[in-house]
């Protein structure tokens, strides 16, 4: 349960880096972002990318860069799988994505990290 948080900031990054491409921002809401749509996903991006390594490097000293590396690459794998084969259970994924990561917020909010 310890690695819900950091696996769901990288699914929340990879997501936010897809939406800030024109192409898969208008497949999901069937128009084009603003250039300060985008600068706010890319901004959402590097942030939720940078504190998912450090809770990583965090837990795991050592080890979490490994382990950063294996989030981030199942993350790219499941966003793109998404955004290639699914794209109209992509809003339902994105819903699910931001759900995950605020129960996992809040479970490491009620029992500290």
């Amino acid at each position: 349960m310890i690695a819900l948080l950091p696996f769901s900031l990288c699914l929340v990054a990879f997501n936010c880096f897809a939406l800030a491409k024109f192409n898969h921002f208008k497949d999901v809401f069937n128009k084009r972002p603003t250039q300060q749509q985008r600068l706010a996903l890319l901004s959402v991006a590097w942030i939720s990318i940078l504190l998912s390594l450090l809770l990583c490097v965090n837990e795991l000293q050592g080890y979490g860069g490994l382990q950063f590396c294996g989030y981030m690459t199942l993350s790219a794998l499941i966003v793109m799988t998404f955004y290639s084969f699914l794209v109209r259970l992509t809003k339902l994924f994105n819903l699910l994505i931001l759900v995950i990561l605020a129960m996992s917020t809040l479970f490491f909010g009620l029992n500290g990290l």
